[in-house]
């Protein structure tokens, strides 16, 4: 017993060096891909924004007015609004499940052009597919609109 505990060790210890490295660098390539969509947002660039969606029909997308399922969709609900604010993301916390599936929290920030400020909760569902990682599920919710980006997530949400 003691001759197979001692032989499996060194190969759990290496097995969590080899999952740690790759979480890092997933976790790096996944934080890139929301960095680049807040971007293309900004940039009032649909398709850029939407480039980290998994193009399916089983896209879904639960927002405070429902849910919206499959790409297409997504792409037209969103194209009513690009081009009225800037998008940034915070506090994000990326999980890694396996090697071709995370889970992303993070708070999302809206400044449109009139001044006004929108803030907000998500979880994305993350898969690795074809080499890139694409959102295959996302949940968003609205924060009170008396929030400002100087909140952080340790307060209590009322």
């Amino acid at each position: 017993m003691k001759i197979a505990i001692v032989l499996t060790l060194p190969l759990f210890l290496l097995a969590c060096q080899k999952t740690a490295v790759c979480s890092s660098g997933q976790v790096i390539d996944i934080t890139q891909t929301l960095e680049r969509q807040a971007r293309a947002w900004t940039d009032n660039d649909l398709d850029g924004f939407m480039a980290p969606f998994h193009r399916s029909d089983t896209l879904r997308f639960a927002h405070p007015k429902g849910i919206t399922l499959g790409w297409q969709t997504v792409y037209d609900r969103y194209g009513k609004s690009i081009a009225k604010s800037r998008l940034e993301f915070s506090d994000l916390d990326v999980t890694v499940l396996a090697d071709d599936a995370a889970l992303v929290f993070g708070r999302f920030h809206n400044y449109e052009k009139n001044g006004a400020y929108h803030t907000g909760l998500f979880t994305l569902l993350m898969k690795r597919i074809d080499g890139r990682w694409k959102v295959v599920h996302d949940h968003s919710s609205d924060l009170p609109d008396d929030w400002k980006p100087t909140d952080r997530l340790d307060k209590t949400v009322r």
